[in-house]
């Protein structure tokens, strides 16, 4: 196994000038000597033991994610597209800097608080938090944080990370009433945060020509599968009525598509289905699923760029980046 002292002769340095490249302590290091440290640690494989990167002081080099909810759509939340592929790409960026993740369950705050500290993990990005629940967390625990897809009450006063969820919203609503589905139904596990902006911008949108878009065709299904499916059931007049169905998840609009399937209920032909969030599987079903596609790579690339500007003390003036999303037409809807 090579040790620091190796490395250090192959670059012609002291064994402390290679420490400070791998702790990031690089204030007095020329960027000609970094890029040749950093070069022979890539070529020598090297991996520094963290017990020594933590005792250094110099930081952990972990950056901890946390997920505030152990389940989604009835399932442990990894299984959820959207969570995994989100995850995914942190974990792979993050390694590539150097770094490294550690996945931390948020549901309970002081079992975030007990394990960044213990671990001192250098900063938070956090999924599905809402502005209570960070503001407790910071009380308690003093580390940089970026939050995925919040919302606060008011103005944000935190590090925000999302997309345009009104405009994706608008999007389909816009693209169903074109299509003559003036009577087309939201559908959502929530009635708050990203479901109920995408539902406003769908409502916008169906009210755009003078119409009226109630409340009442926001419908909120409950978050079990099982429970689910029979309110689709209790629900199929009224499907049927509006002929239109925008799902505010694609493994909700997904998971219709089977339940209609099953039921005999030709889609788009007897009822026309949207999604959100453009996943893996939206193009793997049939009919290939009309939906609104986000960019979560770059979601996680924003997310972790701006904590690690936040780690090295630079200040974020701008602390809600919101990025733009767009409708994919495929063929779940009869146009």
């Amino acid at each position: 196994m090579i040790r620091l002292q190796d490395i250090a002769e192959m670059a012609g340095v002291s064994r402390t000038t290679v420490s400070n490249v791998i702790n990031g302590n690089t204030k007095r290091v020329s960027q000609k000597t970094i890029d040749k440290i950093t070069a022979i640690l890539k070529e020598q494989n090297y991996v520094p033991h963290m017990g020594s990167v933590m005792l250094s002081g110099h930081g952990s080099r972990i950056i901890g994610v946390v997920l505030g909810f152990t389940y989604a759509h009835g399932m442990q939340s990894l299984q959820d597209p959207f969570v995994g592929e989100l995850i995914g790409n942190i974990r792979m960026e993050t390694e590539e800097k150097g770094y490294y993740v550690m996945l931390i369950g948020g549901e309970d705050i002081q079992n975030v608080v007990d394990i960044a500290s213990k671990w001192n993990v250098e900063g938070l990005i956090i999924l599905g938090y809402n502005e209570e629940r960070y503001r407790s967390l910071s009380r308690k625990l003093n580390k940089k944080m970026i939050l995925i897809d919040a919302y606060p009450k008011g103005a944000y006063t935190f590090q925000n990370v999302g997309v345009d969820d009104y405009s994706g919203g608008y999007q389909i609503g816009e693209y169903l009433y074109s299509c003559g589905y003036k009577k087309a139904l939201f559908i959502a596990e929530t009635d708050r945060d990203s479901d109920y902006y995408r539902w406003m911008g769908f409502k916008q949108a169906m009210e755009k020509k003078g119409g009226f878009c109630s409340r009442s065709r926001y419908i909120v299904v409950p978050g079990e599968k099982k429970y689910r499916l029979r309110k689709y059931e209790e629900l199929l007049p009224h499907f049927f009525e509006a002929k239109a169905l925008a799902f505010s998840s694609d493994y909700d609009a997904i998971e219709a598509l089977n339940f209609f399937f099953d039921k005999g209920i030709k889609v788009p032909d007897q009822i026309s289905i949207t999604g959100y969030d453009d996943s893996m599987y939206a193009s793997m079903v049939r009919p290939k699923l009309t939906t609104v596609h986000q960019d979560v790579q770059k979601k996680a690339h924003i997310a972790l760029k701006r904590l690690m500007k936040l780690i090295q003390g630079e200040e974020l003036k701008e602390l809600n980046i919101k990025s733009p999303v767009y409708l994919v037409k495929r063929d779940s809807v009869r146009e």
